[in-house]
């Protein structure tokens, strides 16, 4: 490990085996280390990243976080406290302070249990599970939210027929459930958002559907919105839906529900901008940090078909007016990244560092990266003859409370204002600044050259130098005239009475 002031080498993080994998937690007080090739209690280390002490080896698990990859096998919760991972119908959650699973309602320590499990997610800001399990014989597909510290199960929903996705927003305030409503032969009949409000009293659920394809759901950064990809059925027409989620609308229950509770107010997720794109090949949509101002992007992804590198830069004001601000290029671009101040933008093509991956020649052709303002202004371009990563210094978070922040944000006209007069005063006082000075170096100038005056002057009947000036004027036959010139400037007539 490499840290410090200087960057110095602090620690050596043992682990045996050539071909490694890393992941630091959320928090960076643990970093895994796997190595595929060793088939041991060793295939795993996690080690504390201030003592450099290994806390824990086990095998390599069951099953990866998500089907078709290979890596990371855990998931860490948001403040470290946990770690989980997966087999076909358990969650082995971990305590990071103990490594024993988490105990059950007998004190005893216990998986937690699902027939036909298929995928999990920690919420971003808490210690809550959202589970997925298949649809077999008589058994319906399943979304369980459980909180792991007190194992409550916290809501459920079963649905028939159906193929579903996950999407937590960034503060653990809603989690999307994107399900896919299938026919008898597999194919789509249409696609239900579902909107669960995790921290309102019995988690109430709205409902959106959405008759085309979707692509892609991006939640608004901090924020109570979602952008969605959307084509036909055909892969044509390319739309960016955007919806927006009141805030605590009062509750009731739907008779022939029991499991839904919807809200009384309408409406309760609306759509609020429809924007139809120029292609089909944006395929991601990226948020600022502070929200409002995102990026649609066509990025490129290593084993696939490169992309036509078109970038949108757009914004949705706070009353929810959609702003396309430009609309640039960067070819085959593989990394969107917003910095943490949500001022600038970088588009990078980046290629990958795996061995025998066919793809890294074809990336490298184009290694590079753009700097934009957030408005899709190019501020800086650079080709590099490799690339492998392009990464923003993070930022410390905001001293503000979060009550605060949103009220800067909705005010932000008014303080805008205010910081504008001053910026005009800093401005006029460099301005006089800038002129003081100006003429300080003005005057000591004229100051010397009046001594030089002076001095010559002093020295003239000396060097001879003003009876040799008059004889050169004298041989030269210059004659000095002078002339007068009048001219009409104006003529004004007036009228003064006699009485």
């Amino acid at each position: 490990l490499w840290a410090g002031p200087e960057f110095k080498n602090q620690k050596r993080l043992e682990h045996g085996g050539m071909r490694k994998e890393i992941d630091f937690s959320p928090n960076e007080q643990f970093v895994l280390s796997w190595n595929p090739d060793d088939q041991s209690e060793d295939a795993v280390r996690i080690h504390q990243v201030m003592t450099g002490k290994c806390v824990r080896k086990c095998r390599t698990p069951q099953l990866p976080l998500k089907q078709g990859t290979m890596f990371p096998h855990f998931a860490w919760s948001h403040d470290d406290q946990y770690l989980a991972e997966m087999t076909d119908s358990r969650i082995l959650v971990r305590s990071t302070s103990t490594w024993e699973l988490v105990k059950d309602a007998e004190g005893k320590p216990a998986p937690f249990k699902f027939n036909n499990l298929h995928s999990f997610q920690w919420s971003p800001k808490d210690n809550i599970l959202a589970v997925w399990t298949l649809e077999v014989d008589n058994n319906p597909a399943r979304l369980v939210l459980v909180d792991v510290a007190t194992r409550k199960e916290l809501t459920s929903r079963s649905r028939t027929q159906c193929e579903a996705e996950m999407y937590w927003q960034s503060e653990g305030e809603f989690l999307c459930l994107q399900v896919t409503k299938l026919n008898k032969q597999k194919n789509r009949v249409s696609i239900n958002m579902e909107i669960l409000r995790v921290k309102e009293r019995q988690v109430p659920v709205d409902v959106v559907t959405i008759e085309d394809t979707v692509k892609g759901v991006f939640w608004e950064t901090k924020g109570r919105r979602f952008a969605v990809l959307t084509t036909d059925a055909e892969g044509a027409k390319p739309k960016l839906l955007l919806y927006s989620l009141d805030k605590k609308p009062e509750l009731e229950r739907k008779p022939k529900d029991k499991d839904l509770l919807l809200s009384a107010e309408a409406p309760k997720c609306e759509q609020v901008a429809c924007f139809a794109l120029p292609s089909a090949s944006y395929n991601e949509v990226v948020w600022a940090p502070e929200g409002q101002y995102f990026v649609i992007a066509s990025k490129s992804f290593p084993g696939g078909a490169s992309t036509s590198g078109d970038i949108i830069f757009a914004g949705l004001t706070p009353d929810n007016k959609l702003e396309i601000l430009n609309k640039v290029h960067h070819y085959m671009h593989t990394d969107v990244h917003w910095d943490p101040s949500s001022r600038f933008v970088v588009t990078a093509v980046t290629q990958p560092m795996t061995r025998g991956d066919e793809s890294g020649y074809k990336f490298s052709t184009e290694s590079g990266y753009h700097v934009w303002s957030f408005q899709g202004r190019d501020l800086y371009t650079a080709q590099l003859e490799k690339c492998y990563l392009v990464q923003w210094r993070p930022h410390p978070p905001s001293l503000l409370p979060k009550e605060q922040q949103a009220d800067i944000r909705k005010n932000l006209k008014h303080f805008s204002k205010k910081y504008d007069t001053l910026d005009e005063k800093e401005k006029d006082k460099a301005k006089q600044a800038f002129k003081k000075k100006r003429d300080a170096k003005l005057k000591d100038f004229k100051d010397i050259l009046n001594r030089l005056r002076d001095y010559r002057e002093e020295k003239e009947e000396e060097t001879g130098w003003a009876e040799a000036m008059e004889e050169f004027l004298e041989s030269q036959g210059w004659e000095q005239e002078e002339e007068k010139m009048e001219e009409v400037l104006e003529v004004t007539e007036e009228l003064i009475s006699t009485n």
